[in-house]
């Protein structure tokens, strides 16, 4: 009963780890699509009772999810660097706004909102 009892609570910290991960790849990438990140919490309160194999399935479909995000994010990072047509200035704002954000800031640009 005992080995049950932490297994569950093992189950349920990596469900929470990976929620965190998830919910911070959206608070990052799309930080004004309010109605996914509802969605994804909805979804994982749900889910909070499954049963063990439907809660690993759905701890690695998170995480896989997340996964996603950085790479396709990171992959058009890639391609904006690497775009010759793109004039320096734009590149150089999208780099001010990005640092902007990490640290939690806003820049005064027109396009910069949240």
């Amino acid at each position: 009963a005992e080995a049950g009892e932490i297994g569950r609570r093992r189950s349920e910290a990596m469900a929470r780890q990976a929620l965190r991960e998830l919910l911070r790849a959206l608070r990052l990438y799309a930080p004004a699509n309010k109605e996914v990140r509802s969605q994804v919490v909805g979804e994982f309160r749900q889910n909070a009772a499954a049963q063990a194999d439907k809660a690993e399935a759905g701890i690695a479909l998170a995480k896989d999810y997340a996964f996603l995000l950085h790479s396709v994010n990171g992959h058009l990072d890639l391609l904006l660097d690497m775009n010759i047509s793109t004039d320096r200035a734009s590149r150089q704002r999208e780099t001010v706004k990005k640092i902007a954000r990490r640290v939690g800031l806003r820049t005064s640009y027109e396009d910069d909102v949240d």
